[in-house]
């Protein structure tokens, strides 16, 4: 008699996988990135706030009103670029936030199947220490191409960037411009010798709220596309 372990996503699961996603990406468009809206006329005030200061500091009288209104003009420009620099760091951080609730939604979902067929302890070490991309390699053996789907590339993309955010240089940083090379902002490479060598910088990652949006789809597009039951053959695994 043939016995088959089970991969089992309840309907009432998979809606609050994807209902606690959805939960977090509107939150933090609604409260933490629309506090960077208008960046432009955020830095304008900054500038009129700062010539106002100046223009009326004690001996204003003996200064170039040209050389105030050029002084005020920078401390804008300052601090607009201070704004765009914190807005991608919180876009960054709410992306590494996004997927690492996936992640680990991910896991305790399998840990949970594979328990009621496999060794527990086993399962729970091997579950939480392996790579995703070994993690995604469970879900083929039960019969689901889950990297054959076009959300398994945004959420490998999006799991460089995170590792790029947090890591800087590196092998991640590496693999993102080859494989995805839409995320890393290049600017020497169109300038230098063909075939000359040269080292990224992480500072060139780029991710726009385009790039935010297309990876929150992904990972609702994971939940939805998964198959509520998959099946491997144990006969087949123990022969």
């Amino acid at each position: 008699m043939m016995r088959r372990a089970q991969l089992y996503l309840w309907s009432e699961a998979r809606t609050h996988h994807i209902a606690l996603h959805e939960f977090y990406v509107e939150q933090m468009r609604s409260r933490i990135l629309s506090q960077f809206d208008d960046l432009e006329g955020q830095a304008d005030r900054h500038t009129e706030e700062a010539y106002q200061r100046m223009s009326q500091a004690p001996g204003y009288n003996e200064i170039d009103m040209a050389d105030i209104a050029e002084a005020a003009y920078d401390k804008g420009n300052a601090h607009y670029q201070a704004l765009t620099d914190l807005r991608k760091q919180m876009l960054l951080g709410g992306l590494a936030g996004m997927f690492h609730q996936w992640d680990k939604t991910v896991r305790e979902h399998l840990e949970r199947e594979l328990r009621h067929d496999f060794d527990g302890d086993k399962i729970e070490k091997e579950i939480w220490k392996a790579p995703v991309a070994d993690v995604m390699d469970v879900f083929e053996q039960f019969g689901w191409p889950v990297k054959a789907l076009p959300c398994y590339a945004k959420i490998d993309a999006m799991q460089l960037v995170v590792n790029v955010y947090k890591h800087g240089k590196g092998r991640s940083l590496n693999q993102l411009a080859e494989l995805y090379g839409e995320y890393v902002r290049d600017p020497i490479r169109q300038w230098m010798p063909k075939g000359m060598a040269f080292g990224l910088d992480h500072e060139w990652l780029i991710v726009t709220d385009e790039h935010f949006g297309q990876f929150a789809d992904a990972i609702r597009d994971f939940w939805q596309d998964m198959p509520e039951r998959l099946y491997f053959d144990l006969s087949t695994a123990s022969s």
